[in-house]
């Protein structure tokens, strides 16, 4: 997928998030995120199908959680590209946060939380 097919911007973010899928889990690793998904590497031992809907948790400190369900888009070997289908307005707050600090302007986050509707 190239940059110009892109809607929402993404900003590299490294960290762990935690999977959950069929009442199994794992930590997984964030590469980068945006308004609207994710793009990280599962362990190679989880099989990965498009379509899967996984439970995610993204932890940025003891009482700062953000936490959605989201599904699979694309993937090649294990770097899966995941776009967020459900998220409490406390978990969007965190999100929209994270990104405002690691975006160059703050201007650019409040354009794509208004293209969410």
């Amino acid at each position: 997928m190239t940059d110009e097919k892109r809607h929402y911007r993404r900003v590299a973010f490294d960290a762990e998030v935690v999977m959950e899928y069929q009442g199994s889990s794992w930590v997984a690793h964030l590469i980068d995120v945006s308004l609207k998904g994710l793009l990280v590497v599962f362990p190679n031992d989880i099989a990965i199908e498009l379509g899967n809907v996984y439970d995610m948790e993204l932890r940025l400190g003891v009482d700062t959680v953000i936490q959605m369900r989201v599904k699979v888009m694309h993937f090649e070997d294990h770097l899966v590209g995941l776009e967020w289908s459900d998220i409490d307005l406390e978990s969007l707050t965190h999100l929209r946060r994270l990104l405002e600090l690691n975006m160059s302007s703050a201007e650019e986050i409040h354009r794509e939380l208004s293209e969410l509707g």
